[in-house]
């Protein structure tokens, strides 16, 4: 992939930059387990995740009849953060940011995660002052990804035709279609590659972005 026309590269976080689809996994079948629902393997996972997320409950089968998505986000959450401390970066995502950092191309992220999480987990990783800005969502419940975006280009002037966002779902293609932005999927996140090929350019490595 060749970067010579773009100023502003995007990232989403979670299974983009951070390798967090096992724990995810780990957690919904926790959560699966106590409503004595069929658990997931990870082949199942990356085949029917999906945004809204509340969709993607149902598809799992949880009953929002019976619990509101304000609970089910709220409990995902807390499972998710007894696992924190065991979720790495996916291979070589420091080198990555500080190689394109060289080119002058400005970096943020673009997330659907909660914003005191994600500054949280980027402070972790010494990551945060690699993007010029950190962008995530209000509340816990992971809606709303386009409108953060159209919020991350107004407030820093930048031109969508300059600009490449990084994910790995589906979603992220339609939030970048969505924003007139370019869009590059990674296999190696939440959604399988034959179904993220169907939609957009994706990789298998994210190394695969920089010139070779």
């Amino acid at each position: 992939m060749i970067l010579s026309e773009t100023e502003t590269l995007i990232w989403d976080w979670n299974g983009t930059l951070l390798d967090d689809v096992e724990v995810n996994v780990k957690v919904i079948n926790e959560m699966l387990s106590k409503r004595d629902l069929p658990l997931l393997d990870i082949n199942t996972y990356k085949e029917i995740f999906c945004f809204p997320v509340k969709q993607f409950h149902i598809r799992i089968g949880i009953d929002f009849e019976k619990e509101s998505i304000e609970e089910i986000s709220a409990e995902y959450m807390e499972r998710y953060k007894n696992y924190e401390k065991d979720i790495k970066l996916h291979v070589d995502v420091p080198f990555i940011l500080d190689a394109i950092n060289a080119k002058d191309i400005s970096q943020y992220i673009l997330s659907a995660a909660g914003t005191d999480d994600l500054l949280r987990m980027l402070n972790r990783f010494h990551l945060t002052d690699k993007f010029k800005g950190i962008y995530g969502s209000d509340n816990i419940c992971a809606t709303g990804k386009i409108g953060i975006g159209q919020r991350l280009i107004k407030e820093n002037s930048l031109d969508p035709g300059k600009a490449l966002i990084i994910g790995d779902t589906l979603h992220d293609a339609e939030v970048a279609k969505t924003l007139g932005i370019n869009c590059i999927l990674y296999s190696g996140g939440h959604n399988n590659y034959n179904l993220l090929t169907n939609k957009s350019k994706t990789i298998r490595n994210l190394k695969d972005i920089l010139p070779h």
